[in-house]
């Protein structure tokens, strides 16, 4: 009995801690200013500039869609909380000029200060593709790019988020050396990536590869048998070894593609989110790392 008794005491010792610690955890949060990104892969990178200094948001979740992502009420009282959004643009999140036209706050869009590639097809034709972020080379300007808008903002930071943004390029610059290598080392008739929508292109354009897709951004609903006709000839014909999809969309098409020509199904890359923390890709370097480890395997 005396047992069960100090055992009851210790419990409610150790939740009393807890709730202690919960709640002395959230009033330091609420004292910290609030930066805002519209998806999750931004919010990452801006995480690791501002690090404890800020509270870093993002308005869409783990492993959700973002092109056509409508915001919630709750989104606009995170919003009301900060003193920066931070989007991509380029056209990647279509909701985000209606959703911060009525609010108190900064605006920072990355593509303002970013060279696009541009869309070649179909009625996107002429537009920006907007998955810049995918090309280590373009994640590095990327950490430039927010380095210097928050250091504009608030300049007492300054020296921070410079320190904070050189340690993490540096983490960046290993990946883009080592996919470098590889590519340099690879016969170039297997350059070829082969993914289920068309978000690889600054990546293909920044290390000398060739991209084909089955639709063109954001457009999974195109596919035609025209299409899959057209990648099933270019990937039996250039002898691809293995063909891609995306975490976010179905990637039955591709597989399609792999059986029809013997190539391999590479397996699922990450583009628009990452995952749940206890994913592949619950960073952007990991994001990074995982996409490029299973590029290297497909096409070695």
């Amino acid at each position: 009995m005396r047992k069960k008794f100090l055992l009851l005491i210790f419990s409610f010792l150790i939740c009393l801690s807890a709730n202690s610690c919960k709640k002395n955890s959230f009033e330091n949060e609420t004292n910290k200013e609030v930066i805002l990104a519209s998806f999750t892969v931004l919010a990452d990178i801006i995480e690791n500039i501002a690090k404890d200094e800020f509270v870093v948001r993002s308005i869409t979740k783990p492993g959700m869609e973002v092109h056509g992502y409508q915001p919630t009420p709750s989104d606009l009282i995170k919003a009301s909380k900060a003193f920066v959004f931070i989007d991509n643009g380029f056209g990647f999140e279509l909701w985000a000029e209606k959703f911060v036209s009525n609010l108190d706050l900064k605006r920072v869009t990355i593509s303002d200060r970013l060279d696009p590639i541009f869309i070649n097809e179909d009625f996107y034709k002429g537009k920006p593709n907007p998955h810049a972020w995918i090309s280590p080379k373009r994640g590095m300007i990327y950490v430039d790019i927010i380095v210097e808008s928050l250091s504009e903002i608030r300049p007492s930071k300054a020296e921070l988020f410079r320190k904070n943004g050189k340690i993490y390029k540096s983490k960046i610059s290993k990946l883009d050396k080592d996919f470098s290598i590889f590519i340099n080392n690879l016969d170039k008739n297997n350059r070829y990536l082969v993914t289920c929508e068309g978000a690889f292109s600054y990546l293909t354009n920044d290390y000398g590869m060739k991209e084909a897709y089955l639709w063109p951004v954001n457009a999974e609903s195109l596919i035609t048998p025209k299409r899959m006709a057209r990648t099933i000839s270019l990937v039996r014909d250039q002898k691809v070894p293995s063909v891609f999809c995306e975490s976010t969309v179905s990637n039955e098409s591709q597989i399609i593609v792999a059986e029809e020509t013997g190539a391999n199904f590479g397996g699922d890359l990450f583009v628009d989110s990452l995952s749940e923390a206890d994913g592949l890709a619950n960073s952007y370097l990991n994001m990074l790392q995982h996409n490029l480890v299973l590029i290297k395997k497909g096409l070695s």
